[in-house]
């Protein structure tokens, strides 16, 4: 655990001090940042049970911070294989108008496995980077905590707490 949480201070040690070192031209925002239609396509581990793809797509109210929704297909373990839904409101926050910088990302929606009466609330809180590759596209990767609120029909049935924390991460492209 040590070593997990000094790994993932040193990520965002390095990411401040890069986005530190760049000039502070704003003109060299790339075109997936700039005010209008934005989208990403991502690959997705939820309490690195489900695993899969997503895809947010909304607008960039300015170079600084997108609203937008999305939706994802993922995928339990081996041992458990059911596929699930997620459908989100997608909100970024880029921390600095440079083409590399660090982001606050919050997702918040429904996620329907399809076990049965499996619905859950699912809000996601990340912290991470983004990296412009070009003009017109980007790399991000996003790493936080999921908080899973389980339906009452499955909080009586499978005898589950309220409310489930479990980690997320998430490697994206952005356009």
């Amino acid at each position: 655990m040590k070593k997990t949480v000094l790994a993932i201070f040193t990520f965002f040690a390095l990411m401040a001090g890069a986005s530190a070192q760049e000039a502070q031209d704003t003109h060299n925002i790339p075109a997936y940042r700039a005010k209008g239609y934005k989208g990403n396509v991502a690959a997705t581990s939820l309490g690195l049970y489900w695993n899969g793809v997503e895809t947010s797509h909304g607008y960039m109210l300015n170079e600084m911070v997108y609203l937008g929704g999305g939706a994802g297909l993922l995928i339990g373990a081996i041992y458990d294989p059911l596929p699930a839904l997620r459908v989100f409101a997608d909100a970024q926050f880029y921390w600095m108008p440079k083409k590399s910088t660090l982001t606050t990302r919050l997702r918040a929606g429904y996620l329907r496995n399809f076990y049965g009466e499996s619905d859950m609330f699912n809000a996601d809180i990340t912290l991470g980077g983004s990296w412009g590759v070009g003009a017109k596209y980007g790399i991000s990767l996003d790493a936080g905590v999921s908080i899973i609120a389980p339906s009452e029909i499955q909080l009586a049935s499978f005898n589950r707490p309220a409310i489930s924390l479990a980690p997320v991460l998430s490697l994206a492209f952005e356009f």
